[in-house]
């Protein structure tokens, strides 16, 4: 009897082990780059790589790489891969870590470097705004492709302060109103696309990814223009 007890108290260690220690572990090791590109060939390592060199003083051949160049801080992939660092983003971050190690193994990965789309918009939009809230909360038409975005209006009610922007000190800071669009940060901000002259542009494709948002922005909160594009250059 005393020792059908004992193997179940073991088993019951090895249970708690497997079920919190391997998920503590394998958190810590996606701190580093170099695990994460480690079950990672193609597009990644092509990350890493633009990374590594946005270090050595580049501006950065895209959006993810120029957070290279500019953080005040160490900044690693995990960053934006892991949303809010809450309880629920570091579950889901987890099952998509075991599904793209499932994917490694099976040779399935997707070698697309140009990445246009994410497997995980609300994880990486949800790691914009840890970092970028202010940005969403300042008020004001000038800014209202941010500010009407249901992040702003989350983080305003989460206890953020609306701001005024600095060519109407005026503007009203009092309340933000609330939109429905599946519309997300990452729609326009693409982190793995080269953008020709990015630095200039901010890293925004107007024409295919900033217009594109706009238009569905606007017809999923039916106001606004449907119908926007930037002419051509005329030949020379």
């Amino acid at each position: 009897m005393r020792s059908m007890r004992r193997l179940l108290v073991v088993l019951a260690g090895l249970g708690l082990v497997l079920t919190f220690g391997i998920p503590v572990g394998v958190s810590r090791l996606e701190e580093s780059d170099s695990f994460c590109i480690a079950c990672h060939t193609a597009p990644e390592v092509e990350y890493h790589r633009r990374a590594e060199v946005a270090l050595s003083g580049d501006n950065g051949q895209d959006l993810a790489s120029a957070h290279y160049a500019l953080a005040d801080t160490g900044f690693r992939c995990i960053d934006c891969h892991r949303g809010d660092g809450g309880l629920a983003h570091r579950a889901q971050t987890l099952a998509l870590g075991a599904r793209d190690s499932l994917i490694f193994l099976t040779g399935r990965a997707d070698p697309t470097v140009e990445k246009a789309t994410g497997a995980t918009p609300g994880l990486l939009t949800a790691a914009c705004t840890q970092c970028h809230a202010e940005t969403l909360l300042v008020v004001g038409f000038e800014n209202h492709f941010h500010n009407q975005l249901p992040e702003a209006y989350t983080a305003w009610q989460a206890g953020g302060t609306l701001t005024a922007p600095p060519d109407f000190p005026e503007a009203d800071t009092t309340q933000l109103e609330p939109y429905t669009t599946t519309v997300r940060c990452v729609d326009c901000h693409r982190a793995h696309v080269s953008v020709e002259g990015g630095t200039v542009v901010q890293y925004l494709d107007i024409n295919h990814a900033v217009y594109p948002a706009c238009v569905q922005c606007h017809q999923e909160v039916g106001r606004g223009p449907v119908e926007l594009f930037i002419a051509p250059e005329a030949p020379r």
